[in-house]
């Protein structure tokens, strides 16, 4: 671990270790690891005609899964705290935020090993019930979301691998995992409608990050930061997040298409106005984001209501009628 020099931020006060983690990290691993694990467990059951039976039979590895889904985001969130540190002290509001730039850390450094290594920990100690394939996959997860902010490749500063990196760990690894707490990897990737999902879930974790950058858009560009959107400039950008958005919606035609029990029990002519209505989204969306022209930031909420309101509303609605 390289040994960081850090000026102390006058007038900020730090809370404790142990509440930082629970409340500023913890926090980012139920809000979106375990949802997008929760995804996973719930389309492959869904897939297995909701055998309630395999729940109680898996009760120790869902709980398992659960910790793990917890505990790895706060890592590969301390450990972009940690390489940023000399960064966010340049911003007083991203300084304040940031443990690793308090006294407490110049003070006392085993403080930073201990905060970094216990989700670790945590993490490949209760893959260790699920099974080699998890710990396979936790370790990959643990490895991309380290070096997506470590020297020296830090994906983050390299132009689309911050993009795909951040759907597979942030997202698409996450649903991987709940759909191993029942099935094995080999049989996951023969089923085509877990395929649509975890790619509809990798697509989401890339969105939430081209969000991201988009907002700070400014500031990374002033900062001469090497983002996706920062290289591409606002208006390939704004067609990059239309790109995204319309392949997530094409996603849930592929669902309609794919879903065999859905044909067995609906009339086809239903399916095909389905079918007709998704393809109508992407076509109105398309024309509502041309419309705001070179607005950029208008484009980008736009993007995220439509995400919002149909993407997700889609993806829950397509688990429950997948069987």
């Amino acid at each position: 671990m390289p040994t960081i020099e850090l000026s102390d931020v006058e007038g900020k006060r730090f809370e404790t270790i142990l509440v930082f983690i629970i409340k500023n990290r913890l926090l980012i691993g139920v809000l979106f690891g375990l949802p997008f694990m929760l995804f996973g467990l719930f389309t492959e059951l869904a897939i297995l005609h909701w055998d309630l039976s395999i729940i109680l039979e898996s009760w120790i590895r869902i709980i398992a899964a659960l910790i793990v889904s917890i505990c790895l985001l706060p890592y590969i969130w301390m450990i972009n705290d940690y390489f940023d540190a000399p960064y966010d002290l340049l911003d007083e509001k991203k300084g304040a935020r940031n443990y690793f730039c308090s006294s407490n850390i110049k003070k006392k450094p085993y403080l930073a090993k201990i905060m970094l290594l216990t989700p670790v920990v945590i993490s490949l100690s209760f893959s260790l019930i699920l099974g080699i394939e998890t710990i396979i996959l936790v370790s990959i997860t643990l490895l991309i979301g380290h070096f997506y902010s470590a020297p020296p490749i830090r994906f983050k500063e390299r132009v689309y691998l911050d993009l795909i990196t951040h759907g597979l760990y942030a997202s698409g690894l996450f649903f991987l995992l709940g759909g191993l707490v029942i099935s094995p990897f080999e049989y996951l990737i023969q089923q085509p409608l877990f395929l649509v999902f975890i790619s509809l879930s990798i697509l989401d974790g890339i969105w939430i990050q081209f969000n991201s950058q988009l907002i700070d858009f400014n500031i990374d560009q002033k900062g001469k930061q090497r983002t996706t959107s920062v290289i591409l400039g606002k208006k390939n950008s704004a067609l990059l997040l239309r790109g995204l958005i319309c392949s997530m919606l094409a996603l849930m035609t592929f669902y309609l298409i794919l879903n065999d029990s859905l044909q067995d029990f609906l009339p086809d002519l239903v399916i095909w106005i389905s079918i007709l209505v998704s393809v109508l989204l992407i076509i109105l969306y398309l024309y509502r984001s041309s419309i705001l022209k070179d607005n950029f930031d208008a484009i980008r909420k736009h993007s995220a209501w439509v995400r919002r309101k149909f993407v997700y509303t889609s993806g829950i609605i397509g688990i429950l009628l997948i069987n």
